[in-house]
C-alpha cells in the first residue's frame, strides 16, 4: 500500500526563520508491515504546484481523466468537457504553453469545440438544458452551461444567443420574486453539482451558484437580456439578507463569493465571511472532503476579489496540500472550482516567476545531504529521492518563491483478519443461476450476484458508489445492468465496465442514495466465458462518493463463504494457499526411474523418510509432525535424523492428504515451500510435493506390498550413494 506520510508547503520567506524553513518528517507508522519484507519512501519536490497540476492535466498520466472526449447526455457531455475548459484557461492566463506544445493546446480546443457542440443537442426550444430532450429542464445544469461557455467563450467560438438564451430562461422561468432561484427537476448525476448536494441552506446555495454564473455572463448577455442587472440586484438582496443566518462553512463560502462580485463583501458580513475559516485556511466540514476543496475554492476566488493578499497564502498552501497522491480531486466540481481559483490565483498574484530555492535532504542512512536546487524554468520538474530505510529525516529549504514537498511509504500490509465496515452494511452472495434463465451461448456457466447494502447514519447516505471486481473469468450481464439504470424502477444511477489487463473486469455502480432505515438490494447476472484453472475471489466496496472514509468492502467465491483467499498461517507469517491440492501418491504403476526423475527435479530441496507421530487441528490448516528417520537427500534445512519437523496444509487438502498417525511417508518438496527460521523451519506441503506411504516391515512382507517396498528401498539407496545426474 502507498501511505502518505507527509505534504508540506516549501515556502522559506514565510514559512521560514531567517529566510531558512526546516522540516522534520517522521517515519512512516507501518506497523502492519508483513514480517521480512521492505518498505520503500519516496521524496518528491517540486516548485510552483498549481503549475505541475496543470502540466499533468494536459500531458501527464497521473491526472490524464482531466483531458477527455465529451460523449454521454447532457450531464454526462458537461462532467467530461468542463475540466478540459478550465485547464486551457489556466494555461493561457499564464502564458505556459511553452512548456507543452501549440499542438496540445489545439488538440484541447478541439475537445473543446466538441464538447460546446455536443451540448446544443440537449438544447430545448426555451434555451434550457436537461439530461434529454424529453426531460424538464435543470436549474442548476442551466446555471452551469452559463458558468462554463462563459469561460469557453475567449477559447472557442460560442453563439451569444445560446448563452444569452440560458440565462433569460434562468430569470424568466426559475427566479422568484424575491431573488430566490429554485428548482425543479435536478439532475440525473447528482455527483457533478458538488456540495449542492447538501440539503441545509440548500435554497440560499443554489441562488448563490447561478447568481454566480449570472455575473461571469454579465458581459456578454447585458445586451440582450434587458433583466440580467435587475436579477442579479435581486439575488443579491436575498443573500445579503439571509447572510448571517447561514451556518454551512459551504453556504458561506459560496454566497461570500457572489457578495464579493457585487462588492458587498464587507464589515459584518466579511467577519462572518472569515469566522468560518478554520484555521484561516480553509472553510471545512467534518467528514466531507471533496465539499471543502469545492468551499475553499471560492473562499480564495472572494479573498482575491477583495485583494486581501495577507489572508491568500495560508488557503492556497491548504488546497495544494489536500490534493491526492499524484494529484486530482476526483470530482466535478472540486477539480472545476480549484482549478479556477488556483488559476486567478496565478493571474492576481504573478511573483512565483521569482522562484530559486535550494533543498537539502539529510537522510540517516546518508553521510552527506542530497541537494536539490529548484527554479522557474524547471519547476514543474518532479524531484525524487528514495531510501529502504523508514527513518525519519531533517529538510531544509533556502530561498524564494515555494514548492510542495510530498513524502510516500510504500509497503506491503498485513492483510486484517476482519473486514472492517464504517457507516455501511453490505452483504454479498454469489449463487448458482436456475436452469430457467436464460445464457449467452457461449458462457461456460452463468452465475447471479447479489448485493445489499444500508447506510447507517441518522438519514440517507447521497451519492454512493459500489466498486465490484468480478471473480477470475466472469463478466456482468449488461442487458441486466441496463435495466437496473433505465428501467421503471431504476435502481442505479449509471454504470461503468472497466476491462482489466488481467483477467478480471472491474465495474463501477453510481447510486443516486442508500437508505439510513432499510437495506437495498440489487441483482445481476456474471457468466463465464472461459475455464480458469482457480477462480479468485471479487470483491464489492461500498463508499461515500463524498466522504471516502466512509466504506465497506466484502468478498466473494462461490465456494468459500467470506470469498477470502485460502492462506496459510504461522504467529504473523502467512502464505497464499491457493493452488491446487496435493494428493497422495497411490499410484501402483509408479516406478524407481518415476520416483528418481521426479525426486532430481530442479527446485527439489530435500527428500525424507519421515513418521507421523501427532496431527494438530486449527481453523484454517493442520500441521503435521513429522520425525525424519532418513535424509535420503539433505537440503537447506540441514535436519538430521530423529529431529520433528511441522509439515503445514491447508485444510481443504485434508481429504487428499488421508495422512495416518503412526505410519511411515515418503516426502520430497521445493525450497519454496520451506518457511521460516532455522531452526524452526516449516514444510509447506503444497501442489509440488511428493508424499507416497512406505508400509511397515511387517506390511512388506505381504505379497501386494513386497515390489512397492522393494522399489522404495532401492529408490533410497541409489539417492544415498549416487545422488541426482547432473
Amino acid at each position: 500500500i502507498n501511505k502518505t506520510v507527509a505534504v508540506r508547503t516549501l515556502d522559506p520567506e514565510n514559512l521560514g526563520q531567517g529566510g531558512v524553513q526546516k522540516e522534520e518528517i517522521p517515519p512512516a507508522d507501518i506497523s502492519d508491515q508483513v514480517p521480512g519484507t521492505e518498505s520503500e519512501t519516496k521524496i518528491l519536490l517540486q516548485g510552483t504546484p498549481v503549475a505541475q497540476m496543470t502540466e499533468d492535466a494536459i500531458d501527464g498520466e497521473r491526472l490524464k481523466h482531466l483531458i477527455v472526449t465529451p460523449s454521454g447526455c447532457g450531464e454526462q457531455n458537461m462532467i467530461a468537457m468542463t475540466p478540459t475548459v478550465i485547464a486551457v484557461h489556466y494555461l493561457d492566463h499564464t502564458e505556459q504553453w511553452d512548456k507543452f506544445s501549440l499542438e496540445k493546446r489545439q488538440e484541447a480546443l478541439e475537445l473543446i469545440k466538441k464538447g460546446y457542440t455536443q451540448q446544443l443537442a440537449f438544447k430545448q426550444p426555451n434555451s434550457a438544458y436537461a439530461a434529454f430532450l424529453n426531460r424538464a429542464p435543470s436549474t442548476w445544469l442551466t446555471a452551469y452551461v452559463v458558468k462554463v461557455f462563459s469561460l469557453a467563450v475567449n477559447l472557442i467560438a460560442i453563439d451569444s444567443q445560446v448563452l444569452c438564451g440560458a440565462v433569460k430562461w434562468l430569470i424568466m422561468e426559475k427566479q422568484k420574486p424575491d431573488g430566490v432561484f429554485q428548482e425543479d427537476a435536478p439532475v440525473i448525476h447528482q455527483e457533478m453539482i458538488g456540495g449542492q448536494r447538501n440539503s441545509v441552506e440548500k435554497e440560499a446555495a443554489l441562488t448563490a451558484f447561478v447568481l454566480i454564473a449570472l455575473q461571469e455572463a454579465r458581459e456578454i448577455c447585458e445586451e440582450q437580456v434587458n433583466s440580467l442587472a435587475a436579477s442579479i440586484n435581486k439575488s443579491r438582496d436575498f443573500l445579503a439578507a439571509n447572510y448571517m443566518n447561514l451556518q454551512r462553512p459551504y453556504s458561506v463560502a459560496i454566497a461570500g463569493y457572489a457578495l464579493a462580485q457585487q462588492d458587498k463583501l464587507r464589515g459584518a458580513f466579511l467577519n462572518k465571511f472569515l469566522s468560518k475559516a478554520k484555521e484561516k485556511n480553509r472553510w471545512e466540514e467534518p467528514g466531507q472532503r471533496l465539499y471543502n476543496v469545492e468551499a475553499t475554492s471560492y473562499a480564495l476566488l472572494a479573498l482575491l476579489l477583495l485583494r486581501d493578499f495577507d489572508s491568500v497564502p495560508p488557503v492556497v498552501r491548504w488546497l495544494n496540500e489536500q490534493r491526492y497522491y499524484g494529484g486530482g480531486y476526483g470530482s466535478t466540481q472540486a477539480t472545476f472550482m480549484v482549478f479556477q481559483a488556483l488559476a486567478q490565483y496565478q493571474t492576481d498574484v504573478p511573483d512565483h516567476k521569482d522562484l530559486n530555492m535550494v533543498v537539502s535532504i539529510q537522510l540517516p542512512s546518508r553521510s552527506s545531504p542530497v541537494k536539490h536546487r529548484i527554479v522557474w524554468d524547471s519547476a514543474s520538474l518532479l524531484r525524487s529521492e528514495e531510501t529502504k530505510e523508514n527513518q525519519g529525516f531533517t529538510l531544509t529549504a533556502q530561498g524564494k518563491g515555494q514548492g510542495t514537498l510530498s513524502v510516500v511509504t510504500t509497503y506491503f500490509a498485513k492483510v486484517k483478519g476482519k473486514v472492517t465496515c464504517k457507516k455501511f452494511d453490505l452483504r454479498v452472495n454469489i449463487r448458482p443461476a436456475p436452469e430457467t434463465v436464460k445464457k449467452p451461448q457461449d458462457a461456460k456457466s452463468t452465475m447471479i450476484l447479489d448485493i445489499c447494502t444500508r447506510y447507517l447514519g441518522d438519514e440517507d447516505a447521497t451519492m454512493s458508489i459500489l466498486d465490484i471486481s468480478m471473480m477470475t473469468g466472469f463478466v456482468p450481464d449488461t442487458d441486466d445492468l441496463n435495466l437496473l439504470s433505465t428501467g421503471v424502477d431504476r435502481y442505479i444511477s449509471k454504470y461503468e465496465l472497466n476491462k482489466a489487463f488481467s483477467n478480471k473486469n472491474t465495474l463501477i455502480i453510481y447510486l443516486d442514495k442508500i437508505s439510513h432505515s432499510r437495506e437495498e438490494c440489487l441483482s445481476f447476472k456474471v457468466h463465464q466465458y472461459f475455464n480458469v484453472g482457480l477462480i479468485q475471489p471479487g470483491a464489492v466496496k461500498v463508499y461515500s462518493y463524498y466522504n471516502l472514509e466512509e466504506t465497506c468492502t466484502q468478498f466473494y467465491h462461490p465456494e468459500k463463504e467470506d470469498g477470502m483467499l485460502s492462506k496459510l498461517c504461522h504467529k504473523e507469517m502467512c502464505r497464499c494457499a491457493e493452488e491446487n491440492c496435493f494428493m497422495q501418491q497411490l499410484d501402483e504403476k509408479v516406478t524407481l526411474n518415476d520416483r528418481l526423475d521426479k525426486a532430481c527435479e530442479p527446485g527439489v530441496d530435500y527428500v525424507y523418510k519421515t513418521k507421523l507421530v501427532q496431527v494438530e487441528r486449527a481453523d484454517d490448516f493442520d500441521e503435521y509432525l513429522m520425525v525424519v528417520e532418513n535424509t535420503i537427500k539433505s537440503g537447506s534445512d540441514e535436519v538430521q535424523a530423529g529431529q520433528q519437523r511441522r509439515f503445514i496444509s491447508h485444510i481443504k487438502c485434508r481429504d487428499a492428504l488421508k495422512l495416518k498417525d503412526g505410519k511411515h511417508y515418503l516426502v520430497w518438496g521445493l525450497s519454496s515451500d520451506l518457511w521460516g527460521e532455522k531452526p524452526n523451519t516449516s514444510y509447506i506441503i503444497g501442489k509440488d510435493t511428493w508424499v507416497e506411504f512406505w508400509p511397515e516391515k511387517e506390511e512388506c512382507q505381504d505379497e501386494e506390498n513386497q515390489k512397492h517396498c522393494e522399489d522404495l528401498d532401492a529408490f533410497a539407496e541409489s539417492m544415498v550413494v549416487f545422488g541426482c545426474p547432473n
